[in-house]
């Protein structure tokens, strides 16, 4: 099969492999669809994976079409998502069901192989099984959704409460989405990017370009003084965690949800506000997966409902062979939401008859 390996840092390189096989309690996924995350371009580019060689990759759906032993029958031919963290399912965290707390977790894409590839094995407890008539490509959303989902949650937002989100690229949108499905009386937005800032006005009630009008001001004016009650801070850096104090009123719960690329510092000032205002801040960077809070399913159902439309949000697929294409534009000047790889080759895959 066909399959992106990273030797080493920046050495990546689409190779044949074997196709693998799934072992007891697994299966074996043809990957329909994979999304590139910007994680992958700083694992490929710049901090390289925990092992090597790998195939990253870890947002990804596709069809069951070989099973492992002990897995029931009536999982061939089906569906799904893939939920990427393997959890060790013997911590303490993972006694309670909060495996994105797991210790010692396995991770699809960054410590074992993922879905730049046309076949991944999976095990039955990670597969999401997705409705017949979901196409992949609205499917490969869940991924990245599910973490804003669990980021929403985990902000305790309460019907009518003013929502603030820093940043402009997919998980601030999918997080400003989802705020909004939830109940937030408003959502803002605040970002640097023109050409993101006028797609994201769709998934909010206000898009302010820092460039132009200050954020703490902004906020004011747009709040009439109240400011925020929960701040998403979907970048990663120190001018965006500064945005996010900036912006937050009395004991706002600030979450974060951007991965950063460097080292992140405040101001005294801000550092300042945030111990006279008794502001909160919470960090994330996985999705709930459990029996009783399923970040997973709920986002299937957003779906399928018409709250969330994923065509707004994947912007460009590639096949496999056009990958410095397609990792590269995570970093260029070309505006983007979510770049997927069509290991098939397929383009537009169509959704499956009924």
């Amino acid at each position: 099969m066909k399959a992106l390996v990273l030797n080493d840092i920046a050495d990546i390189k689409l190779c044949e492999v074997p196709i693998p096989e799934p072992g007891r309690g697994e299966v074996l996924l043809k990957v329909e669809a994979c999304g590139i995350c910007s994680s992958d371009y700083n694992r490929i580019y710049v901090d390289g994976a925990h092992q090597m060689p790998l195939i990253p990759g870890h947002e990804f759906v596709g069809t069951v079409t070989e099973l492992g032993p002990g897995v029931r029958e009536e999982l061939l031919g089906k569906r799904a998502a893939v939920y990427p963290l393997l959890p060790c399912r013997q911590c303490d965290s993972c006694m309670r069901e909060e495996y994105e707390l797991c210790g010692h977790y396995d991770y699809f894409g960054t410590r074992r192989d993922g879905g730049f590839a046309e076949y991944v094995t999976v095990p039955v407890f990670n597969l999401v099984l997705i409705p017949e008539e979901m196409n992949s490509l609205d499917a490969v959303i869940c991924e990245p959704a599910a973490v804003c989902s669990h980021a929403v949650r985990l902000s305790g937002l309460q019907h009518g409460d003013i929502a603030v989100v820093i940043g402009t690229g997919t998980m601030a949108y999918l997080t400003a989405l989802i705020a909004k499905i939830r109940g937030a009386g408003k959502v803002i937005v605040i970002g640097h990017s023109t050409e993101k800032v006028k797609r994201i006005s769709k998934a909010c009630d206000h898009v302010v370009n820092a460039k132009i009008w200050d954020p703490e001001e902004a906020v004011h004016t747009l709040t009439v003084g109240h400011m925020a009650d929960v701040v998403y801070e979907c970048v990663g850096s120190s001018e965006s965690l500064a945005y996010a104090i900036a912006v937050a009123g009395e004991q706002t719960k600030i979450v974060g949800v951007g991965e950063p690329d460097g080292d992140i510092t405040i101001g005294q000032n801000l550092y300042w506000k945030l111990l006279r205002k008794e502001i909160q801040f919470r960090g994330l960077w996985n999705s709930g997966y459990n029996s009783g809070k399923n970040d997973w399913t709920r986002i299937i159902s957003y779906i399928k409902e018409g709250l969330i439309d994923p065509g707004e949000i994947v912007s460009n697929t590639f096949p496999l062979e056009k990958y410095e294409e397609a990792i590269g534009m995570l970093r260029g000047e070309q505006d983007h939401m979510k770049i997927v790889f069509v290991p098939t080759g397929n383009e537009e895959p169509e959704a499956p008859e009924k």
